[in-house]
């Protein structure tokens, strides 16, 4: 094969060797170009894409901003009613307060007669024992009472001694409801905003 292109005429090869030249360099080029074009649309799809990561980003970033703000709303709009109804017991209870000497120390027999001292209302260990252990007070059952005759302890059901008088009045009674309600409604009152947040919140 080299001896018929050696044959050739110079002229002939030169014009050969400048096509193979003309073909490999515009190879080269359209190899070039079509990589640089290929590189091109890389980078674009790439900056596309980190464009819309970037948009979707933000945009989670304001939901979650706006979602915050909603919750810091609904959480000061619960302790600020949280707080009103803590106001309305402590009223309640100052208002209690004062009455319950008028109401425990004297009574009218009838509305046309005039008040006379409440008589002596007896509640015994006892019946002071239970009314604990009623109401859950740990150790109510086995701790000791201040009664009239002095620290007593709680006697067992259907001893002698659960029968002493415990020293309670109508008064201490009424007191102690006071406090024990204005406990279970600020209690009511901190479930309700709680589940109120979470109602709000629940989607």
């Amino acid at each position: 094969m080299f001896e018929r292109l050696t044959s050739l005429p110079t002229g002939v090869l030169l014009a050969l060797l400048g096509c193979l030249i003309c073909g490999a360099g515009g190879g080269g080029i359209g190899y070039g170009f079509g990589y640089r074009y290929a590189e091109a649309l890389g980078n674009t799809a790439l900056q596309n894409e980190r464009t819309t990561q970037a948009q979707q980003a933000l945009a989670a970033e304001q939901q979650a901003r706006i979602e915050l703000q909603q919750q810091v709303t609904r959480a000061n709009a619960a302790e600020a009613q949280l707080l009103a109804d803590q106001a309305t017991h402590a009223k309640q209870v100052t208002e209690l307060e004062g009455r319950i000497a008028h109401v425990s120390a004297q009574y009218r027999r009838t509305p046309d007669q005039a008040p006379e001292p409440v008589p002596h209302c007896v509640f015994t260990v006892g019946w002071l024992r239970d009314y604990n252990a009623a109401l859950g007070v740990p150790g109510a059952l086995v701790g000791p009472v201040t009664s009239r005759h002095g620290t007593t302890p709680f006697a067992a059901p259907g001893t002698d001694a659960e029968l002493l008088e415990s020293g309670v009045s109508p008064a201490d009674i009424l007191a102690h409801a006071q406090d024990y309600g204005r406990w279970a409604r600020g209690l009511a009152s901190q479930v309700t905003a709680l589940l109120t947040l979470r109602k709000d919140a629940t989607p």
